[in-house]
């Protein structure tokens, strides 16, 4: 799987990754009410795009910086 699509699904926190995720490139948790995200997210080498926006209570973890950092600048964090 290279996309995963769950917005507005009312999430607040994500499921840990797992090697079925091992090749997600796009990961959409848009409008979700997200409360906090797993470091196992960290596991996803290939992810371009994580979009996190419209999650009003969500504050970023100190290690997605160093996440992205990790993916060569490609890794973008949508939030408003």
């Amino acid at each position: 799987m290279r996309e995963l699509h769950l917005r507005g699904n009312r999430i607040t926190r994500p499921p840990s990754a797992s090697g079925s995720l091992a090749e997600l490139r796009q990961l959409d948790l848009r409008d979700n009410g997200l409360i906090e995200l797993p470091p196992s997210l960290l596991e996803l080498s290939p992810l371009d795009n994580l979009d996190l926006r419209w999650n009003k209570h969500l504050r970023l973890p100190s290690w997605l910086p160093a996440c992205a950092r990790s993916r060569a600048g490609t890794a973008r964090v949508r939030r408003r």
